[in-house]
């Protein structure tokens, strides 16, 4: 059971970004955009290190929301840190309506334990997303829904376009010598411009996605854990049947999102990946739902109901190593391009007179 435990941990490893840094000349500009909650810590100290997973993946989870995670090194924002009376590491100070002074955080310290606190005390809801297009400017809005109206692997491409460009411009920065003062702050202006592109990019996918080509499957799947759900044909469940799968499995990926399990998830229509479906022995029907990991070269299939309860069981089953995982069959076709559901009810192929 342990060695089992370990791959689950393995299978469902994830890269997570890192909590904003704040400085001197920032920290009051953040304060009066958005609540926060403040680490102050110095680079050498070993519980700061030992925080630091958490933290991040803490920022990781309300990046899109109206509240920041930040940290300030005091190692070199000495005067910030003098300003909160900051005297060991960390120290946790939280910032509420736009209040200058900020409160001593005195709760738990892992990960469980700061969302819970963030969530309650702190967050103001979604920023700008595909749920609150209200709160997004004119030139955000135009840029969410292009994202929004492309293919998993049409925004994969474009992300790793802009990606490159940051590349392009951090490494001329790091190269050329012969940049001034006023330079160097031109092109970080525009390396943040364009990271804040790709997060509007990014959220332009935060959704339940139809998986309609191989490029989807591997923009997605590739680095992640994914569960794939195959939902009966539109000739069987009609657009109101398919409309309450759906449902039900955007909630288990809102629920498992909530409950930190690091997984991704899309949707296709079974029947339509059949030498993939025979592989995989998916042939009991649909719905059915799999997990499914390429670097681990593993997958695992779920054999319960198909609500709402039945799916988080099976993927908190997978967290503690419950649900047995095979080896991906060897020559696993490409995913065949489908067109993407029109929302409507399917209809019968007409027979030639």
């Amino acid at each position: 059971m342990v060695l089992k435990t370990c791959a689950i941990s393995v299978l469902f490893a994830l890269v997570s970004g890192e909590a904003t840094e704040l400085t001197q000349k920032t920290f009051d500009e953040a304060l009066d955009a958005q609540n926060m909650l403040v680490k102050f810590y110095a680079p050498w100290c070993g519980h700061c290190q030992k925080m630091k997973p958490d933290w991040d993946k803490l920022s990781d989870i309300f990046a899109n929301n109206k509240v920041l995670i930040a940290d300030v090194d005091c190692t070199t924002e000495e005067e910030l840190c003098q300003r909160f009376g900051v005297q060991g590491y960390p120290t946790l100070k939280y910032f509420k309506d736009a209040s200058r002074l900020g409160e001593d955080y005195e709760g738990g310290r892992d990960l469980s334990d700061l969302q819970s606190f963030v969530s309650k005390e702190l967050d103001q809801g979604p920023a700008c997303s595909l749920g609150s297009k209200e709160e997004c400017d004119a030139e955000t809005l135009v840029l969410l829904e292009e994202s929004e109206s492309m293919s998993k692997g049409e925004r994969s491409t474009k992300i790793a376009e802009l990606e490159g460009q940051v590349t392009e411009k951090e490494e001329a920065m790091e190269d050329d010598i012969e940049f001034d003062e006023d330079q160097i702050d031109e092109i970080k202006l525009e390396v943040k411009e364009i990271k804040n592109k790709i997060r509007i990019m990014k959220l332009g996918g935060d959704k339940l996605e139809q998986l309609l080509s191989d490029a989807d499957f591997r923009a997605e799947c590739e680095s992640t854990t994914c569960v794939l759900a195959f939902l009966p044909d539109i000739l069987d469940s009609g657009a109101a049947g398919r409309i309450e799968y759906l449902k039900t499995v955007s909630s288990a990926r809102n629920r498992a999102r909530g409950e930190n399990i690091p997984v991704s998830f899309m949707w296709l229509q079974g029947g339509d990946q059949f030498e993939i479906e025979e592989k995989l022995s998916l042939q009991f029907g649909w719905p059915a739902v799999i997990v499914i990991n390429l670097k681990k070269d593993r997958y695992g299939v779920h054999r319960g109901k198909s609500d709402l309860e039945s799916l988080m069981g099976f993927l908190r089953g997978l967290m503690i190593g419950k649900v047995p995982l095979h080896p991906l069959p060897k020559g696993l076709e490409k995913f065949r391009k489908v067109h993407p559901w029109d929302g409507k009810d399917g209809e019968l192929p007409q027979e030639e007179l």
